[in-house]
């Protein structure tokens, strides 16, 4: 994969990787309540710290679903309702946060109790998938770092580093928007092309480009006015844009076309003229 531009913040990273401290008490009991099995499985486990611990990472796995050496911070609120019950003091956790081995040993064992496993190569391309069908639609990058964990954890798969969902966040966005913009360049012609190159170009450096003129205010209403909007009109209709994107997102459609709102028009100079010209024919279809 390519190496991406900076996805996330450093506060948007922590959001993802650490168990919210305004977590409210519905989503402690949904993530960290444990059933009768899982306390059987806890319970097998010598001394309180050992028991405690191994009930943390197994929380853990379930949300934020990063290991126990990746989340920094636990609540208190959390470690306090898993604690008790088990019937632990909570302050039990710092004697096991010491033991490294225990922590790892521990680990293994959750994964051959409840089928969890990393991430490996195998996965990468199942992942790619999903994420580039949800770029295509939205290519939002909280949304799309949101799909991408909860994939992986309904998977029972640890999840793996953040910078490593960014880069698969990163590149299904840059493929997402190359099947777009090729998808849309395919029923766009040449002369087609042609027009449009004419109207981000001006004559000369005294007037303006056709696309500034088309954007511009009519002013007040009059005869005037009127007629110069039937003439810009004319002027988009010989574009005889007859656009085939009915499988194209309506998001992805609206996204276009405000880009094309947004830019100047000696901006779209610079731009990949594949890019140029799909931008430039959503918003002026």
């Amino acid at each position: 994969m390519a190496t991406p531009e900076i996805l996330l913040t450093e506060e948007q990273r922590l959001e993802f990787t650490q168990i919210s401290p305004n977590i409210n008490e519905w989503e402690i009991a949904k993530y960290y309540t444990f059933s009768e099995q899982d306390k059987e499985i806890i319970n097998r486990h010598r001394r309180d710290y050992n028991r405690l611990g191994f009930a943390v990472q197994l929380g853990l796995l379930r949300n934020p679903g990063w290991a126990l050496n990746n989340v920094s911070h636990i609540p208190d609120l959390v470690l306090e309702y898993i604690a008790e019950q088990l019937n632990i003091d909570p302050k039990e956790m710092t004697q096991y946060a010491q033991r490294e081995n225990t922590r790892l040993e521990h680990l293994q064992e959750i994964r051959e109790e409840y089928g969890y496993r990393n991430f490996i190569e195998q996965d990468e391309e199942s992942l790619f998938s999903i994420l580039l069908s949800a770029a295509i639609e939205n290519d939002n990058i909280i949304n799309l770092m949101k799909t991408a964990i909860e994939t992986l954890r309904k998977q029972k798969i640890i999840l793996p580093g953040i910078t490593t969902i960014e880069k698969f966040v990163h590149d299904a966005r840059i493929k997402a928007e190359d099947t777009i913009i090729e998808m849309i360049n395919s029923t766009i012609t040449d002369y087609q092309k042609s027009l449009m190159n004419r109207l981000i170009n001006a004559e000369s450096e005294e007037t303006i480009t056709k696309l500034a003129w088309l954007r511009g205010d009519f002013g007040y209403p009059s005869p005037k006015a009127f007629l110069e909007v039937i003439e810009r009109l004319e002027e988009i209709r010989k574009l005889n844009l007859n656009l085939n994107i009915d499988k194209l997102h309506p998001n992805r459609i609206r996204q276009l076309s405000r880009l094309g709102k947004k830019y100047e028009p000696h901006s779209f100079r610079r731009f990949d003229e594949n890019k140029r010209y799909a931008i430039l024919a959503i918003y002026m279809n």
